[in-house]
């Protein structure tokens, strides 16, 4: 019988995938909000870190998606590899904290914390929402091509990221590093970040997305970016606002040319 390829559609996005969708950004505008103008209230001190689950849910249901254009997606594998990248990431975080190896010497706060352990549940899942989209907008052809740019993308994120994070202190950077750093960060937190989300992409089939599907990918970046931008404007943080609204010209570029 021959085999026949299904593009996803929006209609085939299933139920839980739009509601986890809906809440993500309805979560991120909220939170936004309160964050710039306000603070977030002690009795939802909670939300920090359960936006960062709802953003690495949110990237999985998009790459579920995308697994829908292969010949007989196997659903568990997604699910096995996305865990890789949860355990994997949160190995190497607890042992940043417990050595300066790989990302440089720092601790987190209580302010993502959900749990008792040292590094925070949530982290685990904002690396799956940072590899998957930058997997989804990568257009290389090959796995070194797309390595390469899913650790470039990782990057940019964290050049926007990081700063704003130490400013809101939701984790504290002990020591700059013998490399130099940026704001105060340690230069190999940055190579780190590079080289670990090209490494977990070769774990990940190569796949090409439709084009609606990559503008969903590409404004979920973006708009993580300018979030972020937006977060760094009120702590008076030029680069990483720079960078953030960069990216999400550059995304929205992208989307509306597919």
């Amino acid at each position: 019988m021959r085999e026949v390829m299904i593009a996803p559609t929006e209609e085939r996005l299933s139920m839980p995938g739009k509601t986890i969708r809906l809440v993500f950004w309805f979560w991120m505008l909220i939170g936004l909000l309160l964050m710039l103008f306000y603070r977030v209230p002690d009795a939802l001190a909670f939300s920090n870190g359960l936006f960062l689950v709802f953003f690495g849910l949110y990237t999985f249901s998009l790459l579920h998606r995308a697994e829908q254009q292969r010949f007989r997606p196997a659903p568990w594998r997604l699910t096995a590899l996305a865990a890789v990248v949860g355990v994997t990431t949160m190995f190497a975080e607890w042992l940043g904290t417990e050595t300066g190896f790989p990302f440089g010497h720092y601790y987190y706060t209580d302010i993502l914390r959900l749990g008792p352990w040292e590094v925070p549940i949530p982290i685990g899942f904002a690396w799956i929402g940072v590899v998957g989209s930058a997997l989804l907008i990568s257009r290389a052809s090959s796995r070194i091509g797309r390595a390469l740019e899913v650790g470039t993308y990782a990057l940019w994120f964290d050049l926007i990221l990081d700063p704003v994070a130490f400013s809101r202190e939701f984790w504290i950077w002990l020591d700059p590093g013998a490399w130099g750093s940026y704001y105060g960060i340690p230069t190999q937190n940055f190579v780190s970040w590079f080289v670990l989300a090209a490494l977990l992409s070769f774990m990940f089939p190569m796949q090409k997305t439709n084009g609606r599907l990559r503008r969903e990918a590409y404004r979920l970046y973006g708009g993580m970016c300018l979030m972020f931008g937006l977060l760094g404007w009120k702590e008076a943080l030029a680069g990483p606002v720079i960078m953030a609204i960069l990216a999400f010209a550059v995304m929205e570029w992208r989307a509306r040319r597919d």
